[in-house]
Order: C-alpha cells, then structure tokens, then sequence
C-alpha cells in the first residue's frame, strides 16, 4: 500500500444519478414547452383551408374553415395562452406568441365577415327598434370614467391610469372602470387593473369588458376584444387619431378604446 485511498463507488453513483435526473427533469420541461407551442400552432393551423402559418401571416390569402366558428377561434386563444415563456427563448417565444395571435386576428376578422348579415332591401326597421326594451340601465359611478356624446368625464383619473398601469409603471395595482355611452344601445363597460408579477418583474394591464348593459344590433360585426378578458401591455393617448388606446393586447396589437373629447 502506497498510503492513497480509494474512493467509494457509492457516492459517485449518488452523484452521476442526481446529475442525470436534473438533466432529465429539464429536457422533460422543454418537450411540455415544445408539446404546448404544438398544441397552439395546431389549433390555430386548423382554423384555416390551408394550414401554412407562414402564408397565412405574411399576406393572409389564406381563408377559414367552413367548420371553424367562435369556439374553435376561443379555443386556439386559449392554447395560446398556455404557452410558458422561458428567461432563455423569451424573446423567441414571445415572437411566436405574436405570430399566433396575428393568424387567430385575421381568422376572426374572417369569421366576423361570414357572420355579418346583410342589410335586408325589404326591411328599413331603425335602429332603435332593433333594441330591446329590457336592456339593463346602468348607472355610473362618481368616479367612473364616462364617454358621452363627445365629452369625456373624470379625465384626469384616466390619464393618471395611464401613466401608471401596466408596462407604464411597476408593481402598480391601481384600478379604473371606462364606461362608453352607445345611445339607445346602452353601454359598454371596461374594468381596466393594473398588474405586476414580482417574480417574473412583469407589469401588464388586465382588461375585464361587460357588455351586459349594451345590445348589438342584427347587422353588427362582433368586437372580439369584447368576447373575453384581456391582457395589454400599457395605455397610450394617440393625438393624432384622437383615441385613446390600448396596446400589445391579447387580441389586438392596438385597441382604439375611447375618443379624446373635452373634459367634465
């Protein structure tokens, strides 16, 4: 014996095995990422006659499926939604997203035009008599944020809002609800929050619409930001078209949500 020692095989074993089960447990992370941007892309390939995402994004010649309707649209939204964005392919993962919700975009825009009814010649009804009567009155709030007849009440919460909420400001949780006047239609009512996750160091707007107080009339085209809630990334005001604005929403890449007008 020349005094060196020899090692226990035992804990380079418990070490090789540790080593192979974090390797195993990260490649089994990556197949469920790669599994939920397959599911997503399937979903949404399958919306459309051809189902090449590529032609469908850059000139969206592509067109819908007899089948496809609302819930299949909802359904790929919502397969979308489940994809993880890793730190190591965010930017990658978050062009995919884009690129996804840029298909369902022109999918529903498609569906919308299908839907649409045609104004009948024989039928001249108003539209006021479209509505019905039992439409559910909606009181505003003191603290509402109001657009009516061109004039915007409570201004100044809205635009302290914007300048705080979502990718704006961070770990801000304040709130505001938009109520637009339609007229005899009744209204349209958004609950805006702002967000942040700390782990993540993510701020983005949730955007809640209600649309229990207005009635769309026979020949109107769904609004699809109306059909679920929202995710956007901040709020702007757009000066030359006059609108605020919402952006990089879960539907929309930008939502003219109500006009600029005179404060109250």
């Amino acid at each position: 014996m020349n005094g060196s020692t020899v090692q226990p095989k035992g804990k380079g074993i418990i070490g090789l095995f540790i080593i192979l089960c974090g390797v195993l447990l990260m490649h089994g992370c990556n197949i469920e990422d790669a599994s939920k941007k397959d599911i997503a892309s399937k979903k949404v390939g399958d919306l459309f006659q051809v189902e090449d995402l590529k032609k469908v994004k850059e000139d969206g010649s592509s067109r819908i499926k007899d089948s496809t309707d609302q819930e299949k649209i909802n359904e790929a939204l919502e397969a979308i939604e489940e994809i993880e964005v890793s730190d190591e392919e965010q930017r990658e993962t978050y062009e995919f997203i884009f690129g996804l919700r840029s298909a369902v975009v022109i999918a529903q825009n498609q569906l919308n035009v299908r839907d649409a009814e045609p104004k009948s010649s024989e039928n001249f009804e108003s539209q006021d008599e479209q509505i019905e009567e039992d439409l559910p009155d909606y009181q505003p709030d003191e603290k509402d944020v109001v657009w009516k007849t061109n004039e915007l009440k409570n201004k100044d919460i809205l635009e302290e809002f914007m300048k705080v909420a979502g990718e704006n400001g961070k770990n801000n949780t304040s709130e505001i609800r938009v109520v637009k006047d339609e007229g005899s239609q009744g209204v349209l009512i958004y609950d805006l929050k702002s967000m942040y996750d700390k782990n993540a160091d993510q701020s983005w707007i949730r955007v809640t619409p209600d649309v229990s107080h207005y009635r769309a009339l026979e020949n109107e085209v769904q609004n699809v930001f109306n059909n679920a809630p929202q995710q956007c990334g901040y709020m702007s005001k757009d000066e030359a078209e006059g609108f605020y604005k919402l952006f990089e929403c879960r539907t929309h890449w930008e939502y003219h949500l109500i006009p600029i007008a005179n404060q109250q």
